[in-house]
């Protein structure tokens, strides 16, 4: 019997940090999978998938080169989907799909398009980027035959722009529990300050420039270490007036990212709506409470949709005095509690968000398409 052939499709593909697009082809071997990409840029040798580039020069160099490859790869892309004929297109979000939608229609297999986040909005800023996003996200809500929004949040907000509600459905992308997994320490040092943990864009959208103004007001009367994982627009004038405590560590790959999670209190995640846009999801909340993390987090868009009831928390409100009292009821924990929270975290994503569940979601999806 042959192996079902799946194209996974995306505009980009930059590992790390965007492990979620292989994801589920890394947990279902039983298919033959292969990535088509305009570009791409795989940092880690774990990930083995055959992947396809039809514009490698679209990752860098000056903008009019960058943007005069991308048009020149479009087309090669299609062929080259097409050429590997494949039984499911597997499209990784609306905008630059149209590659993906024509090598569909071209050789009449089904095409699923996972959204994401900004490509579900109906429409976000002005200007050529905002066109070319919604040219995109029109024919993929046409093309697909199924869409999947990572959210219920998500998925209303694909409804609001046009998506057909009878081919559209939520499918939670899930977490590897075996590989997000707290260990155990072979010895405590108790004079260690506690460890608050923010991982991701240091952005105005993911809120960390909340979290620096939070944790320099509490440190005082709360010690604690401030690790801040990640590379963004905020990361020059945060390092510049950074106090003593805060640790920056740049972006780092999946173990990395883990060995603080292992290590850290909490987690704080303060996405905040930024320019019409919202948080869709947030995977590194569920990676965080897999290890047996509490997480703080904004209730923003999707992200109440990740976070284990009564174990983590949601902020009352999105400001950094929110954040303040969420922090300092968070080291304020006891061992015990804090063990207690910890423990039901990582049974909430096993039992309700993790990459078993999820995979098993998406083969019922392809069978479906495919029989």
């Amino acid at each position: 019997m042959e192996l079902v052939r799946v194209a996974l499709t995306k505009g980009t593909l930059l590992v790390p940090p965007t492990y979620f697009a292989l994801s589920h082809a890394l947990a279902i071997p039983q298919l033959d999978w292969r990535v088509f990409a305009l570009a791409a840029r795989i940092a880690d040798p774990t990930v083995t998938i055959p992947i396809d580039e039809a514009a490698p020069r679209a990752l860098g160099g000056p903008l009019p080169l960058r943007v005069a490859a991308q048009a020149r790869g479009l087309g090669r892309m299609r062929r080259a989907i097409s050429a590997w004929d494949p039984d499911v297109i597997h499209q990784h979000q609306a905008t630059w799909s149209l590659p993906a939608v024509a090598a569909a229609r071209e050789t009449g297999v089904p095409l699923v398009v996972t959204l994401h986040g900004g490509d579900a909005y109906p429409r976000l800023g002005r200007g050529a980027g905002a066109a070319w996003n919604a040219r995109n996200r029109r024919a993929a809500f046409e093309g697909a035959s199924r869409l999947l929004a990572v959210s219920s949040y998500l998925a209303d907000v694909a409804l609001g722009a046009g998506a057909d509600p009878q081919r559209l459905s939520v499918h939670y992308q899930g977490v590897d529990t075996d590989f997000w997994a707290p260990f155990t320490p072979k010895s405590t040092d108790l004079r260690e300050k506690p460890i608050v943990l923010f991982v991701g864009a240091l952005s105005h959208l993911k809120g960390v420039d909340d979290l620096a103004r939070a944790s320099a007001d509490l440190v005082g009367r709360r010690p604690h270490r401030l690790v801040l994982v990640g590379e963004g627009p905020l990361a020059p004038a945060l390092r510049a007036h950074a106090p003593t405590h805060v640790t920056f560590t740049g972006r780092l790959d999946r173990e990395g990212v883990r060995g603080w999670m292992r290590r850290a209190h909490v987690l704080v995640l303060p996405t905040k709506p930024t320019q019409g846009r919202q948080e869709a999801a947030g995977l590194v909340l569920l990676e965080a409470q897999a290890c047996g993390v509490p997480i703080i987090a904004y209730s923003t868009g999707g992200t109440p949709e990740m976070v284990a009831p009564g174990a983590s928390l949601l902020t009352a409100g999105r400001s950094p005095d929110a954040l303040v009292r969420s922090i300092d009821e968070a080291l304020a924990w006891s061992e015990d509690e804090r063990a207690d929270r910890a423990a039901a975290c990582r049974a909430w994503v096993t039992r309700e968000r993790s990459l078993r569940g999820a995979t098993r979601q998406l083969r019922a999806i392809y069978d479906d398409l495919t029989r």
